[in-house]
């Protein structure tokens, strides 16, 4: 067994709230940042639109400090996709890698082998320990690992690497594994904490977590109004245009359970329409809200030509492509196309078996 589950062994009862966060939230900020070890070699920060080398000077959930010819930067953490550390083990990066192209069992068995190594960095050993606690909760939403130890390892993380840029992310992961289990509320109230780091990207995913909660509870109003809250922001930028999206989509998913159907198909088609050809993560969540959309409204063909689109057009987008044909699957099988059915369920098991929407399977 991993020993990090040896410190904080779940029980098989229901899942206790993150109580370090239920205070701080993301006012560790604040707090002491963790010290760099001496290390050979440089720190490279890979940022969505650029690198950043240097010497890492400070760590916070909010942020990474880097220094460079005297020259020192604060890079917010929602700017950061991943580190390399000097002095880092190279068996850590080809586990990221793993992890990101969706090979979850692999990156979880590398961190096991890691966190056997005696690694001195506390960023290093923040990061091997992250790396364990979101592949096994990635297994768990994918149905593959029991739901309890995935709670214990998030929640041992959180307490024990406090000063980590991986908190954000992990306080997210921990309520999307209360949701899962169907823990509306104590999802909520994990997704709320993001809220207090006062920024308005972290506030304002806050607002779309919060909304995709109370969807997933069939609480479409209030799905509603969170929804709002994004898709009416002033806020611009790179980080925040993707949340508006993804609300604005969403909204019409939940407006369509409460009402005309017909408006939000008409409203997504008219983004359609205005859409960049090349916005493919754009297209591929409008087609698969029309696919969600007229499910609902117990029209399989719209469903299945809708989810059609992704499959053939946009395979590109993982996750999309991920729920795209695991609802293929079914819906080949509804119109009598048996033979569709096995080829969607062959393609889904063969790239995304290890996928959050496997557990739907």
């Amino acid at each position: 067994m991993s020993k990090f589950l040896t410190q904080d062994k779940c029980p098989r009862s229901a899942p206790r709230q993150v109580s370090a966060w239920g205070i701080l939230g993301m006012l560790l900020i604040l707090c002491v940042p963790v010290a760099r070890a001496a290390a050979q070699g440089t720190d490279r920060i890979q940022r969505r639109n650029g690198v950043d080398s240097g010497e890492i000077t400070a760590v916070t959930p909010l942020g990474i400090t880097i220094s460079k010819s005297g020259v020192t930067t604060t890079i917010p953490t929602e700017e950061i996709r991943s580190v390399r550390y000097a002095g880092e083990p190279n068996e850590l990066n080809a586990a990221r890698v793993a992890a990101e192209g969706g090979r979850h069992r692999v990156a979880l068995r590398a961190a096991e082998e890691l966190a056997g190594e005696r690694i001195r960095r506390p960023e290093i050993q923040a990061d091997v320990q992250f790396l364990f606690a979101s592949n096994k909760a990635a297994l768990a939403l994918a149905g593959q690992e029991p739901l309890d130890d995935a709670l214990a390892a998030v929640r041992s993380f959180l307490s024990e690497q406090r000063s980590s840029y991986h908190v954000p992310a992990a306080i997210e992961l921990y309520g999307d594994l209360l949701l899962h289990a169907r823990q509306f509320d104590a999802a909520r109230t994990e997704y709320e904490k993001l809220a207090k780091a006062k920024t308005s990207y972290f506030e304002l995913r806050s607002a779309l977590l919060l909304a995709r909660a109370w969807q997933a509870e069939g609480k479409h109003p209030e799905a509603i109004t969170e929804f709002d809250k994004l898709a009416n922001s002033r806020e611009l930028g790179p980080l925040i245009d993707p949340l508006r999206r993804e609300a604005v989509l969403a909204r019409e998913i939940s407006r369509a359970a409460t009402g005309d159907a017909r408006q939000s198909v008409e409203r997504i088609g008219q983004i359609i329409a205005k859409a960049d050809e090349q916005d493919e993560e754009l297209l591929a969540g409008c087609y698969n809200a029309l696919g969600q959309i007229y499910d609902r409204a117990g029209d399989p063909r719209g469903a299945l030509y809708a989810y059609l689109h992704v499959d053939l057009l946009f395979d590109g987008q993982r996750d999309a492509h991920a729920q795209a044909l695991s609802q293929l699957i079914d819906l080949w099988k509804t119109v009598g196309r048996a033979d569709r059915a096995s080829d969607a369920a062959d393609r889904f098991n063969d790239k995304y078996s290890e996928s959050r929407w496997a557990a739907e399977r």
